[in-house]
């Protein structure tokens, strides 16, 4: 189960750094693109759906018994579906074992606020950037003053002072 999964890791990130080449040689609008794309999804399913299994059998497998790499494995397929009946499905999962130090606290909090930000809810940790006028901002966040504390406390850096100048007051 461990190599299975570290093996989907594997895929994951090698067919995700095709990206920018190929984007950039022909553009996002191309059929090469668009192939890409194709593939990502498939290669997905196949690991979303392996990943379910594992955690309809066993729970949310923590590092102490898969390792570090097969259990960021299991976050990327949560994480990476296509919606978020299965990341709030799963969360509490994560959530249980990121506060028993077996995953990471990071992902955690990079989940709440994917799954927050896609009901349109403010954010917690800042996780989540939008594109507005091909410009990189912040999806709106709860609380602009404690942001970089929730970040700290998770083990994420601080935003600096540029990054918190462009949250978002709204969903566009």
């Amino acid at each position: 189960m461990q190599k299975k999964l570290e093996h989907f890791v594997d895929q994951s990130i090698e067919v995700r750094e095709s990206v920018m080449p190929v984007a950039q040689a022909y553009g996002f609008e191309s059929y090469q693109m668009d192939s890409l794309n194709q593939l990502i999804s498939f290669r997905d399913s196949l690991h979303l759906q392996y990943v379910v299994a594992v955690l309809t059998e066993h729970g949310w497998l923590g590092t102490s018994v898969v390792g570090k790499k097969a259990n960021i494995s299991i976050f990327l397929a949560i994480q990476q579906a296509p919606n978020d009946q299965v990341r709030e499905r799963y969360y509490p999962m994560l959530e249980a074992s990121a506060q028993r130090g077996e995953s990471s606290l990071a992902q955690m909090a990079t989940m709440k606020d994917r799954i927050l930000v896609n009901k349109k809810q403010p954010q917690v940790y800042g996780t989540q950037w939008n594109y507005v006028d091909d410009k990189s901002v912040l999806f709106p966040l709860e609380d602009v003053n404690s942001v970089n504390e929730k970040r700290i406390e998770v083990g994420l850096q601080p935003l600096t002072d540029e990054e918190l100048k462009t949250v978002q007051s709204k969903y566009q």
